[in-house]
């Protein structure tokens, strides 16, 4: 091997190591970049359901206990009734002092920690937790706390309140379903328990409040 072709050979060596720790480099950032990006997704999801997903799940829980307890599949389907909610009255009545007859009477809604499970309560933890929950359900809640505002208005014009009431029950149906399913798909991205069945169809599974009965 003569001068030149040693010259040759040590400056290809050279060249190959630079490129091979040009891409050994390029290699290890990248690997250490999608590891970054994971771990960022990873926590989150995690608190994504920390902070709202599992708070919405609980009160669709309560919504599904109902529908089971009181044997609501039989009139209808999720999609019939996607959602129930217990409203509790209180009748107060004002007597005279003198006659002892009623004077004066009033209705008044009662609140507890199961009638703030409701539709809007659940439109308004996602609107205020708002950081935490997908563009998809930030959209429906904007849009469901605009038609529960006017679904019950009996003061407006026939076709547009049938309107307003068919529009308020498909997107509480939605919403519903969009929950169920972002909560499974990130507990599944956790690595934690999570329902197939819940994430594939956004359908409660709620075999767990079949209870036998007392005889």
């Amino acid at each position: 091997m003569d001068l030149s072709d040693s010259i040759g050979l040590a400056f290809f060596t050279i060249i190959f190591t630079l490129l091979a720790n040009v891409i050994f480099k390029w290699l290890q950032n990248k690997f250490d970049f999608l590891v970054e990006v994971k771990k960022f997704k990873r926590e989150h999801y995690y608190n994504q359901l920390s902070e709202l997903y599992m708070e919405l799940y609980a009160v669709i829980a309560q919504s599904e206990f109902l529908r089971v307890f009181h044997n609501i599949d039989s009139f209808g389907s999720l999609k019939d009734i996607p959602f129930l909610e217990i409203q509790q009255k209180l009748k107060k009545h004002q007597k005279d002092l003198f006659s002892g007859e009623d004077v004066k009477s009033e209705i008044e809604i009662v609140e507890n920690t199961i009638t703030k499970f409701n539709k809007i309560g659940l439109v308004e933890s996602i609107l205020t937790k708002k950081q935490f929950a997908s563009q998809d359900l930030l959209k429906l809640a904007v849009a469901y706390r605009y038609c529960h505002e006017h679904y019950l208005n009996e003061n407006l014009e026939a076709g547009q309140l049938e309107k307003f009431q068919k529009t308020e029950l498909e997107l509480i149906y939605k919403i519903v379903v969009t929950v169920i399913k972002e909560c499974n798909s990130n507990l599944k991205f956790c690595k934690m328990d999570y329902n197939k069945l819940e994430l594939r169809e956004g359908k409660m599974d709620n075999k767990i409040f079949n209870f036998q009965k007392v005889i």
